[in-house]
């Protein structure tokens, strides 16, 4: 967390509540039990929505990609419904899948009572639980090209063409990848952007700003705020620290080391030039050992203060060496 105020209070969230229906939405397809190529019926209650909709009508029928960019672009509120009951057979069911995802997740200050985000008694979040469920989802990329669409239709070329229109004013923003805008009466202008530059991506969350307006400055200072003065840093090994290491007893008389991969963090900007590290690396083990096994670690340290503890195992086991195998 690069900045934050008030992060866990409860606030309404309005359609931003709509990034964990999505969420749910892109792990179904992952698992592969919904697709893009899916036919959506609406029900009754999806007819029934109001504020921002497709006007869908009762027994309507339309793909899984028209239902899921209606929501992504145009915000739909009975397209989210229809997705919900598609998934879960009811839209209570899908929030009940919602608030359970939110608990998976560590979210401390949701609870969803629909899956539109329309103003409800009980139904609310907060800046720090919508900043994780926008990062969980930016880790798929089902519906990249609709949150960078600003201008498209539904039902194009018939008498019910409908205009899905982008309510993100930072379209326009180097690196932005989304992603949802709320507004009612009770949540004020609620807006959630990610963007990514150089392999560093960034989530901001503003709730309850007083205008339109003010939302998208607040998020676009916030956006500036972690890319000017932040950068992100993977830490780079001495292989001459990683050489092999003598193994007593063993079949072979030497094995290869390698350290933990997939580490990342991010760093104020030009304090990547002060990190150090201190190897602790065992040059001698005895067999058997395993594929895997610990055989020391690297500590990853700038002004003092640890970034990692980093594992060294061994890249192959041996066996005992033995009168058989000799």
């Amino acid at each position: 967390v690069l900045y934050s105020q008030n992060p866990d209070e409860r606030l309404a969230i309005a359609s931003v509540t709509k990034i964990m229906t999505l969420l749910i939405a892109a792990e179904e397809m992952k698992a592969g039990r919904i697709s893009m190529e899916d036919e959506v019926v609406a029900s009754y209650n999806a007819f029934s929505m109001d504020g921002s909709v497709i006007w869908l009508n009762e027994g309507e029928r339309m793909s899984m990609y028209d239902i899921i960019r209606s929501i992504v672009i145009s915000s739909a509120n009975d397209a989210c419904v229809a997705l919900g009951e598609h998934i879960a057979g009811s839209e209570e069911a899908y929030v009940n899948v919602m608030n359970k995802r939110a608990e998976e997740l560590d979210m401390k200050n949701p609870r969803f009572v629909n899956c539109t985000g329309l103003d409800a008694q009980g139904h609310f979040s907060s800046a720090a639980d919508v900043a994780k469920m926008a990062a969980e989802l930016r880790k798929y990329d089902f519906f990249d090209e609709f949150f960078l669409t600003r201008l498209t239709y539904v039902r194009e070329g018939t008498e019910r063409e409908t205009q899905l229109l982008n309510t993100n004013r930072l379209l326009y923003y180097d690196g932005i990848t989304g992603l949802k805008t709320g507004t009612t009466d009770n949540a004020g202008y609620c807006f959630t952007a990610t963007a990514k530059r150089n392999g560093m991506e960034l989530v901001a969350v503003v709730l309850g700003a007083q205008t339109d307006e003010e939302r998208f400055e607040i998020a676009e200072k916030l956006l500036d705020y972690g890319f000017d003065g932040f950068e992100l840093y993977i830490p780079e090994f001495d292989h001459e620290q990683l050489g092999d290491i003598s193994v007593s007893k063993g079949v072979n008389k030497k094995i290869s080391v390698e350290p933990q991969n997939g580490l990342k963090c991010l760093l104020p900007k030009g304090e990547s030039g002060n990190v150090t590290y201190l190897y602790n690396i065992r040059q001698n083990v005895n067999a058997p050992i395993e594929k895997g096994e610990r055989v020391g670690k690297i500590v990853v340290v700038l002004d003092e203060e640890t970034l990692f503890v980093v594992r060294v195992t061994v890249k192959e086991g041996t066996v005992e060496l033995t009168m058989w195998k000799g």
